[in-house]
């Protein structure tokens, strides 16, 4: 029966961006936001781009303060703390000093010419007014009686048209953590996906450390093959040799045998003549002679084959040493393939790690802000 076949890992598919218009807004998109006594702020007005996804400053800039502005204008409650680590109450986010403030936030409606202003009006007191499409006047002193007659109170609003309207563009201003739970459940698959991918890696590395043993081994054993052959070369070179240098010497000493009756007889001939005796007797020691010279010439015939044994199996041996090498070279190449397989692991894994560390791209907004 076949080993069931392994799950895929699924795919993290990206939700598809939200079509935009010619003046590159969607609907619900912020298009301005107005300030007045609110925490750091004694007025802003703020006209962020149409891909507002950041905001970016020093230390004390007020980068917080225009996110609180967001939240609670947006029909946020102060439980929004536990997400923007600020006070429990409205009241608390009114600028030290004042005793009331508000926040204006102009929204994209469905055509690039309509606006939805809504205006979230809050006190030292922890009430809050809301207006839709409505104006507030300027705050021109600090008094609570000043700010309130100066409400446009014809576009008051209850709470929850409001949030009908946020509703319906799919803010999600109380759950503000939720793409970031998205992005951090995605960064943890990620982080899983490349643990997964170090093993794959340590399982490679591994497996190429065996491989590379294996093939040590296996170029081992032709040198001890070698190393072997070349020993009971060089035993019989040896032994050849010597037995070699054993009939040199046994053939000089017949050959010297040889030559001292001839020259013994010569030298009777020159003194005695031609003697019928001495005749005899030098062919008897002519025919010792040329049986003499006949073994001479067996020996260095015999010599002369042991001689060109031993270089056929020099050449023999340098051909096997020559195959030897030839092994190694082949080995040594499939030695740099592994190399450059971990090589590229490594490539991957790295890739992987940026892929981590670009995981949120966004492109800068052109905001154009008033203080």
């Amino acid at each position: 029966m076949a080993p069931p076949r392994a799950v895929k890992r699924a795919k993290l598919v990206a939700a598809p961006p939200p079509e935009r218009e010619e003046d590159d807004y969607v609907a619900g998109n912020i298009v301005e936001i107005e300030l007045c006594n609110f925490m750091t702020y004694d007025r802003l007005v703020c006209r962020p781009g149409p891909r507002l996804n950041l905001v970016v400053g020093p230390n004390g800039s007020g980068k917080s303060s225009l996110v609180c502005a967001i939240a609670l204008g947006l029909a946020g409650e102060p439980n929004v703390r536990t997400i923007l680590g600020r006070a429990s109450s409205v009241g608390a986010f009114v600028k030290r000093g004042g005793v009331a403030g508000y926040v204006k936030i102009s929204l994209r409606g469905e055509t690039p010419d309509d606006r939805i202003c809504i205006t979230r009006r809050i006190d030292t007191e922890n009430k809050s007014e809301w207006l839709l499409n409505g104006t507030i006047d300027s705050l021109l002193t600090n008094t609570k009686e000043d700010v309130h007659c100066r409400c446009c109170y014809r576009a008051i609003v209850l709470k929850r048209e409001v949030i009908d309207i946020i509703k319906k563009f799919n803010i999600q201003v109380n759950n503000l953590t939720q793409a970031l739970k998205q992005k951090e459940h995605t960064l943890n698959n990620l982080k899983a996906l490349n643990a997964e991918h170090e093993k794959d890696v340590e399982r490679i590395r591994l497996r190429d450390n065996l491989l590379r043993k294996a093939e040590l081994m296996k170029k081992k054993l032709p040198w001890l093959k070698f190393d072997k052959m070349k020993k009971e070369f060089e035993d019989v070179v040896q032994k050849q040799e010597k037995t070699a240098k054993e009939k040199m010497e046994e053939a000089a000493r017949i050959w010297d045998d040889a030559k001292r009756p001839i020259s013994m007889l010569m030298v009777s001939i020159i003194h005695f003549g031609r003697n019928p005796f001495l005749y005899r007797e030098l062919k008897k020691q002519k025919a010792v002679y040329t049986s003499n010279m006949e073994k001479i010439m067996n020996r260095e015939n015999e010599n002369m084959t042991n001689r060109q044994k031993v270089m056929d199996q020099e050449l023999q041996l340098n051909i096997e040493l020559k195959a030897t090498f030839d092994d190694a070279d082949f080995l040594k190449k499939q030695d740099k393939s592994h190399q450059q397989r971990i090589l590229k692991a490594k490539e991957d894994l790295a890739s992987a790690e940026k892929e981590l560390e670009d995981l949120h791209p966004y492109e800068l907004p052109r905001a154009q802000m008033v203080s």
